[in-house]
């Protein structure tokens, strides 16, 4: 008798639990909601397991996904901008079936990756070298907006923290070349709020965006983390007042690592890092928590892998996947 009325409260506390989150927290439930999806060196976009990741994006809650790809210079001072071969144009055709597959919307997003630095950092010594360097970074996004364009994606990013070139270059030159090629929406992902402030040219575009990643403290606890994470988003309110445009905030995460609250954008070291799945997992509920408002049309999360096995219990690295921090997810965004 005992036996069966244990069982019997187990399997409705699982019940209740499943119903819940099924429900879904989230209040805002017109926000665009994601990942920032990117290929593993595991698995291709064009291989089959990697539809499968992309269906567990969906799953999770999902509605839309930044499709993440990569152009690449040598130094922050170099003058001439390449395509990387991290991911080909047939993977990233193959990355955009799945979402549209799985009805999400696609975001691409073209990153700079830097030899011993990163986007933040580009500079130029004179404006004669800024407009030689933007003129190769300009060919390159043009290039990538016709592909966008081709395979019907619905919103393109011009450029993402690329903070010091935010008033040295001519974005309005680059964004009537976008629009003349690509029809869909166009942002440009800022570097935290202060990008936002700084970058001149929003009510040319059809979205704020910017990538968020504040400082949430040293002590990884919940209650640090909650107050900091308050007053950056009260901060990035504030940041927005004046600008009648949709708020996007294209990336927001925490790596599952011991400490990394302090300097959540540093992943230099996470290879060699401590694993605390319990600090990722409390930074992504108090964010997913406070960037629900009606005022921000969209969160994406960073990152998520075109390898549905990556992550798990023993990985430090950013990404939610096969860690507790995916419930979480799931339990906001899944209805």
């Amino acid at each position: 008798m005992h036996k069966r009325l244990l069982l019997w409260f187990i399997v409705t506390a699982i019940g209740l639990l499943a119903g819940c989150a099924s429900v879904g927290e989230l209040k805002n439930q017109s926000m665009l909601r994601g990942f920032n999806v990117m290929q593993h060196k595991n698995v291709g976009w064009n291989e089959p397991q990697a539809r499968r990741s992309m269906q567990r994006v969906s799953n999770v809650g999902s509605n839309a996904v930044v499709l993440i790809t990569f152009l690449e210079q040598n130094a922050a001072s170099s003058l001439q901008v390449r395509h990387s071969d991290a991911v080909s144009f047939d993977q990233l055709t193959h990355a955009i079936e799945y979402a549209h597959d799985y009805n999400l919307e696609v975001i691409l997003k073209p990153q700079i990756l830097v030899g011993n630095a990163w986007a933040s950092a580009i500079s130029h010594h004179s404006q004669r070298d800024w407009n030689q360097w933007f003129e190769s970074y300009s060919a390159h996004i043009v290039e990538y907006a016709k592909f966008a364009s081709r395979h019907q994606v619905q919103t393109f990013v011009i450029g993402t923290e690329l903070s010091k070139a935010s008033r040295h270059v001519d974005w309005p030159r680059l964004i009537h070349q976008v629009r003349t090629v690509f029809h869909g929406k166009i942002t440009y992902a800022a570097h935290n709020v202060e990008g936002v402030q700084a970058f001149p040219y929003w009510n040319q575009l059809d979205a704020v965006s910017l990538t968020l990643y504040p400082s949430l403290g040293r002590s990884g606890q919940y209650d640090e983390m909650q107050s900091l994470v308050h007053d950056a988003v009260k901060k990035l309110q504030l940041s927005v007042q004046g600008i009648h445009l949709p708020l996007w905030v294209l990336e927001v995460g925490m790596p599952s690592a011991a400490g990394a609250s302090a300097k959540p954008w540093e992943w230099h070291s996470l290879k060699h890092a401590r694993v605390d799945l319990r600090l990722q997992r409390d930074a992504i509920d108090i964010w997913l928590r406070a960037l629900d408002q009606p005022w921000i049309n969209g969160v994406f999360i960073w990152a998520w892998y075109s390898d549905a096995s990556i992550g798990g219990r023993m990985d430090a690295d950013y990404t939610p996947q096969n860690k507790p921090a995916e419930q979480v997810i799931r339990r906001y965004w899944k209805f």
